[in-house]
């Protein structure tokens, strides 16, 4: 006769199911649960249900663990508990831990320290161990901008993800494990379309796209390396570790100037809003909102043509996406 710990790891496979057919890879999500059934195992009794006592002993922080880290884990499990409560299974659905407060505030860069930024990447010099990094970089900071791509997504572009033909890019295993198609700017395509004919070969369709010496994919401290080395011949003041500019206040100024665009031609940013949030591979709107009121801050001339949004758009203390 099957136990209640035999139940619970049948419905744990079907939800683990559940989430990657709704198009959630769901990965490190699973682990977490498979390892959870193992550790409630010793609070199981012959009920089918998942007890109180063993939810609560699990949300416990373990040692130095990070707060983001048990984050996860404690929130994994609750939406397992909701899940076995929508299937008529007793489970103890426990208090949703949310992002903490952060002080910190992305930098936005100007139009104006974008093309300096650029330019000062196209006078980036090859050498003999990097002869294509000088075509390679440029674009991988250009790409990052106009897509609004994370610097991991960008380094990890093979060939065959960009579609040079159709004009969409292909990012797989992003930080939601989410799959996503980003189409690309006009402007963006050409761009690509000339550094692909001088930079990259044409029979292996996986290498990287924007290669590294020897075939490599880059890694991203390699360009963050770079990117600072470009802001400096950009004149463009660096705060030092965890102020700023980083890379991935790319992707932030990519957000504000999409939604101040909006806002200048008229559109109405509650509908353009979760585009945004699919297009950027948000795994929750409020990632979005937030750079409603930002987009405000830093350019107070629309601000009249955006409160009237700001109302409906609930308050939340959590913080900036950080990568």
């Amino acid at each position: 006769m099957p136990t209640a710990s035999d139940e619970l790891q049948v419905q744990c496979e079907q939800f683990i199911a559940f989430k990657r057919a709704a198009g959630v890879r769901y990965v490190k999500e699973a682990a977490i649960l498979r390892r959870f059934l193992v550790f409630a195992s010793d609070y199981l009794t012959d009920a089918f249900e998942l007890p109180k006592d063993a939810v609560l002993a699990w949300n416990c922080r373990n040692g130095d663990e990070k707060p983001n880290n048990r984050r996860i884990r404690v929130n994994s499990v609750r939406s397992f508990a909701i899940y076995l409560n929508s299937k008529g299974i007793p489970a103890y659905i426990s208090e949703k831990i949310r992002f903490g407060k952060s002080s910190f505030v992305p930098h936005i860069f100007s139009n104006a320290e974008l093309a300096r930024l650029f330019s000062a990447a196209d006078k980036h010099p090859s050498s003999n161990t990097s002869p294509n990094r000088c075509q390679v970089m440029p674009m991988l900071l250009r790409t990052m901008y106009s897509s609004g791509m994370r610097v991991s997504e960008a380094t990890k572009l093979r060939v065959c993800d960009v579609d040079l033909s159709a004009g969409l890019i292909t990012v797989l295993d992003t930080k939601f494990n989410k799959d996503r198609l980003i189409p690309v700017h006009s402007v963006l395509l050409e761009q690509l379309q000339r550094y692909a004919g001088l930079t990259l070969p044409v029979s292996d369709k996986h290498a990287p796209f924007f290669p590294a010496p020897e075939g490599r994919f880059y890694n991203p401290s390699t360009v963050y390396g770079a990117f600072r080395n470009f802001l400096w011949d950009a004149g463009i003041s660096h705060g030092g570790k965890g102020r700023g500019p980083r890379l991935h206040d790319l992707r932030h100024t990519f957000a504000v100037h999409c939604l101040r665009k909006w806002v200048m031609a008229g559109d109405d940013l509650l509908v353009a809003l979760p585009y945004l949030s699919a297009y950027m591979g948000h795994n929750d709107l409020r990632y979005s909102q937030i750079y409603l009121r930002l987009t405000a801050e830093m350019y107070p001339d629309i601000v009249a043509k955006t409160e009237r949004m700001f109302d409906v758009i609930p308050d939340w203390e959590g913080s900036y996406e950080t990568d």
